[in-house]
């Protein structure tokens, strides 16, 4: 691979990372309407995007905290099971609650009962995506590939 290429790659891995970042800070996006605040601010530098040859493709990987598919697709009230306590533990401690089990038991309760609303951060994250694929990340690898190519025929 190129340093062209590589570049070009570890710029928009970096600028994925950015996006994400972005739209944890994102009042429209990340805003919990129970608190009518944004909850998830700090979350914006735990967000880790990294790539990887495999099988002769790259691959982008973006890694969050395990929580984030709950966030995104909302819960009805008084549907399905409650939240599992051990993915609530790891959240109470991350914010100094009582993780003991009957505190973790109350706070399911609750989001079973209240419910919450949908939180579209990886739907909000791949369209953005996309559209800078269309409007740059295509060019900067295109001319990357064609410097890589110039250089092996020339």
């Amino acid at each position: 691979m190129t340093p062209a290429l590589k570049k070009a790659i570890d710029q928009i891995t970096n600028e994925i990372a950015i996006l994400a970042g972005d739209i944890f800070k994102d009042d429209k996006i990340s805003r919990n309407p129970k608190v009518n605040k944004n909850t998830l601010r700090k979350k914006a530098k735990d967000v880790n995007v990294s790539w990887r040859a495999a099988n002769g493709n790259i691959v982008i990987e973006a890694y969050f905290d395990n929580y984030i598919t709950f966030l995104e697709k909302g819960r009805a009230p008084r549907k399905g099971k409650f939240p599992p306590l051990d993915e609530l533990r790891d959240w109470a401690l991350s914010r100094n609650i009582p993780s003991d089990n009957s505190t973790l038991f109350l706070i399911a309760r609750a989001i079973w009962r209240d419910g919450h609303e949908g939180r579209p951060i990886l739907a909000t994250l791949e369209e953005k995506i996309d559209r800078k694929f269309e409007t740059e990340w295509y060019d900067q690898l295109f001319e990357a590939t064609i410097d890589e190519l110039n250089k092996y025929f020339n």
